[in-house]
């Protein structure tokens, strides 16, 4: 659990540009806030549930410590190069490149398992996937073009058809038909992606990928079912 917390917040602070010390000094207080219920945990007074739990709790504080010590470093505007740091270290270079990909990273995070072990999502996730960019876009006002709209509405019912189907037909073919929701959705991603409308770039990278990964893992559950 440090070393995930850590990782992606490592990254974000790269991506915000904040010094070495800085970074350096957050995973420091990440490590500590973790390392506080260990002692309990190893002598079986708590479960590791709960010392994960703990950790959390304690990483509060912990933070709360280093930005009281270090406020100007970690202010919450995006911070900018200062001249020493314009002459940044190779490796933290090829970091900062890494980190602008962000949302891709965050997107594997969180569908590692479905990598290690792919299963078939449910059915009914296919509608809120055909729906989300719809009221994501009438929360911020992306449809004042009615045809852009009507694609949308148009969308909404084409996966909720999708759910449908995929309901009431048998379990090899529904999960072709859920993974091809899925993968087809990435590509409905990348476009608002590139035409930055409806919903933030940031979400389409993320959801693009996100997608993908729980497409391909429902087609590779049917083939690994049926091999």
């Amino acid at each position: 659990m440090t070393i995930n917390v850590a990782s992606g917040t490592v990254l974000w602070m790269l991506h915000r540009r904040r010094t070495t010390r800085a970074i350096a000094a957050v995973m420091f207080a990440v490590a500590v806030g973790f390392a506080v219920p260990l002692p309990a945990f190893w002598t079986g007074l708590i479960t590791g549930p709960m010392a994960v739990l703990l950790g959390h709790v304690f990483v509060i504080p912990a933070l709360a410590v280093v930005v009281a010590l270090i406020p100007c470093e970690l202010s919450t505007g995006r911070a900018a190069w200062t001249p020493r740091e314009q002459k940044v270290a190779p490796v933290r270079a090829a970091l900062e490149r890494i980190a602008l990909r962000w949302p891709t990273l965050l997107a594997l995070l969180l569908t590692f398992g479905k990598i290690v072990d792919p299963d078939i999502a449910p059915a009914w996730v296919l509608v809120i996937l055909g729906s989300e960019y719809l009221i994501i876009g009438a929360a911020r006002k992306q449809f004042r073009n009615r045809r852009l709209l009507v694609v949308y509405v148009a969308g909404a019912v084409a996966y909720a058809a999708l759910a449908l189907a995929s309901t009431f037909t048998e379990p090899g073919v529904a999960g072709v038909l859920i993974g091809v929701g899925w993968i087809l959705h990435a590509v409905w991603d990348g476009l608002l992606y590139r035409a930055n409308v409806v919903v933030w770039r940031w979400f389409a990278e993320a959801c693009a990928v996100f997608d993908i990964v729980v497409g391909v893992s429902a087609i590779a559950a049917v083939v690994i079912a049926t091999a």
